[in-house]
């Protein structure tokens, strides 16, 4: 028995304007004739990509602006029901809400959400009570490394604690050991290095005298402890092994850039010839190294806060290492699709017309620069698309 002749089929784009299809293969004559591009007849409907010229959308920024509405009172109402204010879903709202405005450029006062997120932290019985919820725990993780992180780009006089003293950050990095965040691969050592380099900075405006000896002489104690860090032994036995090498060593060298600088910027470090030299050192590799994880996509996503600290000593090097990162950031911008790299860009042009020299110079005020665009919410119940 012969088999069935497969019934004629229209093209989509004849289907799509109601037309009637020759059925011309592999393209048909209508379309043709039309001076369209046939779509041909597959059995999945072709995606067709709009463009939208260079330049502001009015539709899009209007219907941006409708849903960030509906979730700012979809929040508040959540939080006007006081057996609802605690939920989870709360916590991912707010944090959602903290990582647009971020992505926007509009969070110059990104540090109200953390002190609210730490209130309801605090009133369901603090982190160590919470990291016990596995539907929780990758909302902590990113809360946590937005206050560690953002914590490097604000002034040592108004640094965010969420208390988080060095014992809890102890138990935290225990708990998160195997968890840093995708949107930031940093190596879990040199990230508890840098809690204890911000501890410092804090300690440092409130300490005088004997004191500021013990600060100074711990600084040394971690900055050697950054130097010994290996990328090839954190790095071993995971896949893409040498993307893992080049992250790890980018770090390193950003660390020891932000421990040097900033502790410098705080009085707890000297600026000696030895430390100079070794800022030097670390800022023409740490600009090789950025060039090497700019030319991989699998590793680009992670440059902005290595780029930013490169940017802060870029004022104590030739312009050519300032034209690097001012050109570098915008394009950061265009492939990541946010406009976190464009402020700091402006930031640290702003910092290298000043006239100052030291990290606090740069950074006068809070800042927090994220590549993290949202909170992983797998775990929370479907209602938290309600508010996020």
């Amino acid at each position: 028995m012969g088999s069935q002749p497969r019934s004629k089929r229209h093209c989509w784009e004849c289907r799509r304007r109601c037309l009637v299809c020759d059925f011309t293969e592999p393209k048909c004559r209508r379309c043709s004739a039309s001076g369209i591009e046939c779509p041909g007849y597959n059995d999945v409907k072709p995606v067709k990509f709009k463009w939208l010229p260079p330049g502001r959308s009015k539709p899009l920024i209007e219907k941006f602006y409708f849903y960030w509405g509906l979730s700012i009172r979809s929040l508040r109402d959540h939080l006007d029901i006081e057996d609802r204010r605690k939920d989870d879903t709360v916590i991912a709202g707010i944090l959602t809400l903290l990582l647009v405005d971020v992505q926007l450029g509009t969070a110059l006062n990104w540090r109200c959400h953390l002190d609210g997120l730490y209130e309801l932290i605090m009133q369901r019985g603090g982190f160590q009570v919470m990291t016990r919820s596995r539907v929780l725990r990758p909302l902590l993780r990113c809360l946590w490394v937005l206050a560690v992180i953002g914590n490097t780009t604000c002034p040592a006089s108004d640094l965010l604690t969420l208390g988080l003293d060095l014992d809890k950050a102890d138990f935290l990095l225990k708990q998160f050991r195997e968890e840093m965040s995708p949107f930031h691969m940093f190596p879990l050592p040199l990230f508890a290095e840098v809690i204890k380099i911000n501890h410092l900075r804090m300690c440092a405006t409130q300490y005088t005298g004997a004191k500021t000896d013990e600060l100074s002489q711990e600084a040394y104690t971690i900055l050697q402890r950054v130097r010994d860090f290996s990328p090839e032994q954190w790095a071993d036995s995971r896949r893409s092994y040498e993307d893992w090498v080049l992250i790890g060593r980018i770090h390193q060298a950003a660390v020891v850039i932000y421990h040097i600088l900033s502790l410098q910027s705080a009085s707890v470090l000297p600026t000696t010839s030895e430390l100079i030299s070794s800022c030097a050192m670390y800022g023409g590799l740490l600009q090789s190294l950025i060039s090497d994880g700019l030319s991989s996509p699998k590793t680009t996503r992670f440059m902005v806060w290595p780029l930013i600290v490169l940017g802060v000593y870029a004022v104590h090097a030739r312009s050519a290492m300032r034209a690097f990162v001012a050109k570098q950031l915008p394009e950061l911008s265009r492939d990541l699709g946010t406009s976190v790299p464009l402020t700091a860009k402006h930031v640290l042009e702003l910092f290298w017309g000043s006239g100052g020299s030291r990290w606090d110079d740069c950074f006068n005020r809070p800042y927090v620069f994220t590549m993290q665009i949202a909170v992983d919410t797998g775990d929370l119940p479907h209602s938290t698309m309600e508010i996020c």
